[in-house]
C-alpha cells in the first residue's frame, strides 16, 4: 500500500483532508489566534509573575513558546504534507497500538488535569466574591465541585448555547484584565512593576518548562488544524504567527497582575478581588471556563474511550469517569500542585513529539511517499519517548516540592533535553533493530519530495 493510499485509508474515519480541502495560512493562524486569550493563560501567566522579575518572565514566555513553535513547526509539516491528523501521523513511529496508547493516555490525563484546574479556579472565584457579598464563607473545594458538576453535566447532555457564552465572556475577561492592567500600574507604578523581585523565585528554568507545559498539548496536537494547510510554508506560518506572539502577550497580562498584587502568591482571583472586581470577575471566569471545561472533559472522554478501543458511543461514561476524577483533582487542591502539573506536561508532550520528528525527518527523510503506519507496538518509538520523558521530568524540575524531590536533577531545560534524548535514542534503536530503511536526502523545504 502506497503512502496516498495508506493517508487516505484514514479517509473513511473523516480524518484525511485532500487536496481539494486545503487552506491557505491565515485560516489556520486565526483558530489559534481566537483561543489565545483563556484563564489557562493568565493562570500561568500570573504564575511565572509570582515567581520570576518581569523581564524573566518575558524570557520565560518568549523561549517556552519558541520550543514550542519550534517541535510543534516540525509536526506541522509532516502533517501538511501527509493530511492527516496528529494522533494517525503518531502511528508511524508508535505503531497503531502504541500511538492509540500513549497518545490517549497524554490527551486524557492533560484534560483531566485542566478540567480539575479550571474547576478549582472556578470554585476560588466564586467563593470569594460570595464573601465580598454576603460575609458568609464557602469552602473553595464545595464551589470547585457543585461548578465543575454543572461543566461535567454540560458535556455528559449538551448545552447548544455554550459557544456563544464563552465568546461573551472571553471579550468580558479580556476587558477586566485590561482595565486591571491601567489601575494596576497607575497605583503600584510602572518602577515597582519592573523593578520588581520575587520573595519565593522558581528560577528561568522552571518558568520555561511551566510556558511550555500550558501549550504543550496544543503543539503537540497542531495537526489536527495544519493538516488543512495548503503546503509546509502556509503549516509554518500559521504556528508562527498564529502562537508566539499573542501567547507571550497573555502570559505578560497575567504576570504584570499579579506581580501588581504580590500578596496574591499568582491567583488570578485574588488578583481580580483585589481590584474590586470580584463579582464581575466571576461572572467572566466561570462563564469563560464553562465552554472550555466542557470540551476539556468531552474530549478526555473520548481519549480514553479510543485508548480503551471502544466506539464514540461509549463516551459518557468515559467523560463521566474522566470528569469525577477531575474534580477530586479540584477537592484535594491540585492548584497547589499547578506548575508540578505544567512541568508534567512539558516533559511528556515534547518527548512525543520528538519521536515523531525523528521518525519522520532522519528516518522517513521528510519524505510522504514514505509515511506508512506501524501495526502494533512500535518499540523505537515507545522506548524513546519514555525515556525521553523520564530524563525531562527529572530535569525539568518536575518532582520539585513533591515527595519525589530526591528524583530531581536540573539540567538545562527540561523539555528541549526531552525532545533530544527522545530523537536521538529513535534513531539508534531503529537502526540497531535493521528496521527499513529510505534512500535520499532529507527534505525540509518543500512539500514534494525530491525527485
Amino acid at each position: 500500500m502506497s503512502s496516498e493510499q495508506e493517508a487516505m485509508s484514514f479517509e473513511t474515519e473523516g480524518l484525511y483532508v485532500s487536496e481539494s480541502e486545503r487552506q491557505g495560512w491565515w485560516s489556520i493562524a486565526r483558530i489559534w489566534i481566537g483561543n489565545a486569550f483563556n484563564v489557562s493563560s493568565l493562570i500561568t501567566g500570573a504564575a511565572l509573575g509570582a515567581g520570576l522579575t518581569l523581564f524573566d518572565s518575558f524570557l520565560a514566555a518568549f523561549i517556552g513558546f519558541g520550543i514550542i513553535v519550534a517541535y510543534m513547526s516540525l509536526v506541522a509539516m509532516e502533517s501538511a504534507d501527509v493530511g492527516l491528523p496528529t494522533a494517525p501521523l503518531s502511528t508511524a513511529a508508535l505503531g497503531k497500538k502504541g500511538g492509540r496508547y500513549i497518545v490517549g493516555f497524554i490527551m486524557g490525563v492533560s484534560l483531566v488535569g485542566w478540567f480539575g484546574v479550571q474547576a478549582a479556579v472556578c470554585g476560588a472565584s466564586f467563593s470569594i466574591a460570595f464573601a465580598d457579598l454576603t460575609g458568609f464563607e464557602i469552602p473553595v473545594w464545595i464551589s470547585a465541585v457543585v461548578l465543575g458538576a454543572l461543566m461535567l453535566a454540560s458535556a455528559i447532555y449538551g448545552f447548544d448555547g455554550v459557544k456563544w457564552v464563552n465568546t461573551v465572556s472571553a471579550g468580558l475577561l479580556f476587558v477586566i484584565c485590561v482595565y486591571g492592567l491601567g489601575i494596576s500600574i497607575a497605583g503600584t507604578g510602572t518602577d515597582s512593576i519592573f523593578n520588581y523581585v520575587p520573595v519565593e523565585g522558581m528560577g528561568l528554568a522552571a518558568g520555561i518548562s511551566v510556558s511550555v507545559g500550558l501549550f504543550a498539548v496544543g503543539g503537540a496536537s497542531v495537526g489536527d488544524f495544519t493538516r488543512y494547510a495548503k503546503d509546509r510554508k502556509a503549516a509554518v506560518v500559521s504556528s508562527v504567527v498564529g502562537v508566539w506572539p499573542v501567547n507571550i502577550l497573555v502570559l505578560m497580562m497575567g504576570a504584570v497582575l499579579a506581580i501588581a498584587v504580590p500578596e496574591s502568591g499568582g491567583d488570578i482571583t485574588i488578583v481580580l478581588s483585589s481590584m474590586g472586581l470580584a463579582l464581575i470577575s466571576v461572572v467572566a471566569i466561570v462563564a469563560s471556563t464553562w465552554a472550555v471545561n466542557v470540551g476539556n472533559a468531552y474530549s478526555a472522554g473520548l481519549a480514553f474511550t479510543a485508548m480503551a478501543g471502544k466506539g464514540e458511543e461509549s463516551y459518557k461514561l468515559t467523560t463521566m469517569i474522566a470528569g469525577i476524577v477531575g474534580l477530586v483533582a479540584a477537592a484535594v487542591g491540585i492548584m497547589d500542585y499547578f506548575t508540578t502539573f505544567l512541568t508534567f506536561l512539558s516533559a511528556m508532550v515534547p518527548a512525543l513529539a520528538g519521536t515523531m520528528i525523528a521518525d519522520y525527518f532522519f528516518i522517513r527523510k521528510g519524505r510522504p511517499e514514505n509515511f506508512k503506519p506501524l501495526e502494533g507496538i512500535s518499540a523505537p518509538g515507545v522506548v524513546s519517548f519514555a525515556v525521553g520523558a523520564v530524563f525531562a521530568m527529572v530535569t525539568g524540575g518536575t518532582f520539585v516540592g513533591t515527595p519525589l524531590e530526591m528524583l530531581d536533577f536540573p539540567l538545562f531545560i527540561g523539555p528541549v533535553n526531552g525532545i533530544v534524548v527522545s530523537m536521538i535514542l529513535y534513531v539508534i534503536i531503529y537502526k540497531a533493530m535493521k528496521l527499513p530503511a529510505f534512500d535520499g536526502s532529507i527534505v525540509l523545504f518543500t512539500k514534494k519530495s525530491a525527485e
